[in-house]
């Protein structure tokens, strides 16, 4: 069954955050084992960005995609769904709608995930600098990447 792409909508936003926990505690957060208790609160919001798209087959969500300007703020991919191209889908989505318009697609990737720096790698993105963000108020060291497009 293939892979369907659309809009997220404000009623999507419990399947975005399961999501998003799993997807971290199965990466990163198998590292950074204080992030569970902020991700399960549910006070604790998604990221705001400019748009999000969703990957789903079968009318179930397998991941997202967040977009703000022309950086990919988010890429989260159920873990059952990992491995099956579902983020090359989504990721492919991102290059097509803003690639061309910006010139280029940035995003960040912690230190901690290598697996999504593997990714990255794998389609093209290249590392920018190294910088400290804040995540949920704590410092990490995060490669900001980046893919130039021609505009």
């Amino acid at each position: 069954m293939s892979i369907e792409l659309r809009a997220a909508l404000p009623g999507d936003d419990a399947r975005l955050r399961e999501i998003y926990l799993a997807a971290t505690m199965s990466s990163y957060g198998r590292e950074l084992t204080w992030l569970e208790a902020i991700l399960r609160d549910p006070a604790t919001p998604l990221e705001p960005a400019d748009w999000t798209v969703i990957a789903e087959r079968a009318k179930t969500a397998l991941g997202y995609a967040a977009v703000t300007g022309s950086h990919l703020e988010n890429l989260y991919i159920d873990p059952p769904a990992q491995g099956q191209g579902v983020g090359a889908v989504l990721l492919a989505e991102v290059e097509a709608r803003i690639g061309a318009r910006f010139g280029v697609v940035t995003l960040r990737c912690l230190h901690a995930n290598r697996d999504a720096r593997r990714f990255y790698d794998r389609h093209g993105y290249a590392v920018r600098e190294t910088q400290t963000i804040l995540l949920h108020g704590r410092p990490l060291e995060a490669w900001l990447m980046e893919k130039p497009f021609a505009r």
